[in-house]
C-alpha cells in the first residue's frame, strides 16, 4: 500500500476498509479451520479447544444460510463467525502489508 505522507491517517483507514470489503485481509492470517463439504451424513462439528467466540449452533446456522447441510468442520483456533464465513466462501486473500 502506498500512501501520501502529506495526507492524514484517515486515508489509510479508508483504504483498509475498502480492501476488507472486497475480500483482501491485510496483516491477518488465514483461520485455522478445516472445512469440507460432503455429499451426505449431516454436519460433523469438532474443535480442538474451547470455543468462546463461536459455537456449534452458530456454525450450523451459517451453513444453512449457504445451503450447506452436509459438511465436516474442525476448529483448531478460537475463530469468530466472520472468519468462519471467510473459510466457507473460500474467496478471501490474506496478504502482509508494509
Amino acid at each position: 500500500m502506498m500512501l501520501d505522507a502529506t495526507k492524514p491517517n484517515v486515508h489509510r483507514d479508508l483504504l483498509e476498509k475498502e480492501l476488507e470489503s472486497v475480500g483482501i485481509r491485510l496483516n491477518k492470517e488465514k483461520p485455522n479451520i478445516y472445512f469440507k463439504q460432503k455429499k451426505g451424513g449431516g454436519l460433523s462439528f469438532n474443535s480442538t479447544l474451547n470455543l468462546t467466540k463461536c459455537n456449534e449452533k452458530m456454525v450450523q446456522s451459517v451453513l444453512q444460510a449457504f445451503k450447506i447441510h452436509n459438511a465436516e468442520v474442525l476448529f483448531r483456533d478460537d475463530c469468530d463467525v466472520e472468519q468462519f464465513i471467510d473459510v466457507v466462501t473460500d474467496n478471501r486473500v490474506y496478504l502482509p502489508c508494509l
